[in-house]
């Protein structure tokens, strides 16, 4: 019998080997892998399931027991860690491993939604809104010394106007409201008696609707299109995010273990301490993240709530597995280094926002 289709038993009892020698190396086999180059003693015709498992593990990472470390990274902040640098390697997900396959889920749920477009369209809707151009257009006015000085000596008119009422509370040394007819409360434009200086109307800025009730412009100061400019920006940054998302957000680690290594500079533990329990942490928000997006999209389209929730959830969560891994004394303790070290997160969050921003206005001036 060919040494390549004998069968053997498992010394560990994990059962039957179906040949005595490994198909890659050659090497006598002494259990389900071989102890020389690693591969598994499987047939040589796998099944598709099998082809579609050994797939997603060289493709895209994947693990059996990814769900199971994703559990314990959810239910037990800071288990992990401790369970790593205890040496048991193999009973959990590389904490690498772990982040390029939470990034690839939630890449794979930004594109499928089309998140680039979502993204795209809202800050669109936002730069078109009426009551935007109308904050903008005053800023602009006021921008400019000039006009800023005819509209201080213009005389006053009393008018009826079509415009938020913020106007009146933000630039009330422009403008003035004596009655409020209608107040949408932010979801349209606002109708009020207004005072506001001639020069508004004589220049055409503020003028008549059919119905005799005035209203911005939004045509006037086209030529000074900061609204487009931030349009083309904020296009340019959400592609520079789609694109390097996974890199940006592995890129925090490292920063964020070297603010683990400030805040822990007394137990003289070892960098990679700091560096594991940082990737454990930055597996979290990733999944954090994903869930946040998934209920934007679905049932809370509110992301002001959801902004709560992230920032809550974060926090709580840190300074659990704070206090679970490096063995603070106090509850007080690990709140105060859980939130130094967010805010040490959210300056590092901060600092690569501002760089996608640099970067995208090159990118725009370059094309203009």
């Amino acid at each position: 019998m060919s040494k390549d289709i004998q069968h053997s038993t498992s010394e560990n009892g994990q059962g039957n080997i179906p040949y005595k020698y490994c198909l890659n190396c050659g090497s006598e086999l002494k259990g389900m892998y071989c102890h020389v180059c690693g591969q598994q003693a499987t047939s040589k015709t796998p099944t598709v399931g099998e082809f579609v498992r050994e797939y997603l593990n060289n493709a895209f990472i994947w693990d059996p027991q990814f769900f199971k470390t994703l559990w314990t990274l959810i239910r037990r902040p800071g288990h992990l860690t401790n369970e790593y640098l205890s040496g048991k390697f193999v009973s959990q997900e590389h904490p690498l491993k772990l982040n390029m396959f939470l990034l690839f889920v939630f890449i794979t749920l930004f594109v499928f939604f089309s998140g680039t477009e979502k993204m795209h369209s809202s800050v669109h809707d936002l730069t078109n809104d009426e009551r935007v151009r109308n904050v903008v257009q005053i800023e602009i006015l006021m921008g400019n010394p000039e006009f800023a000085e005819k509209i201080k000596n213009s005389p006053r008119d009393t008018v009826l106007l079509r415009a938020p009422l913020v106007l009146a509370e933000r630039y009330s040394g422009i403008m003035s409201n004596v009655q409020t007819i209608e107040d949408s409360k932010g979801e349209a434009i606002d109708k009020w008696v207004a005072v506001l200086p001639r020069v508004l109307i004589e220049d055409k800025i503020v003028v008549p609707d059919n119905d005799d009730c005035y209203h911005f412009d939004t045509e006037t100061g086209k030529e000074m299109n900061d609204l487009e400019i931030f349009n083309s920006v904020w296009r340019e940054m959400v592609n520079i995010i789609a694109n390097y998302f996974p890199m940006l957000v592995l890129f925090t680690a490292p920063f964020l273990s070297m603010s683990l290594i400030f805040v822990q500079r007394k137990s003289k533990l070892p960098r990679i301490h700091h560096f594991i329990f940082a990737l454990h942490y930055t597996a979290f928000l990733e999944f954090l993240m994903m869930c946040i997006y998934v209920l934007f999209l679905t049932v809370v389209p509110n992301m002001a709530v959801l902004k709560y929730v992230m920032v809550t959830g974060s926090c709580v969560y840190l300074t659990v597995a704070f206090r679970n891994v490096y063995g603070t004394n106090t509850w007080m303790k690990a709140v105060i280094k859980a939130l130094f070290t967010s805010a040490v997160y959210l300056f590092i969050g901060l600092a690569i926002f501002l760089g996608i921003f640099i970067a995208a206005c090159f990118v725009i001036a370059g094309e203009m």
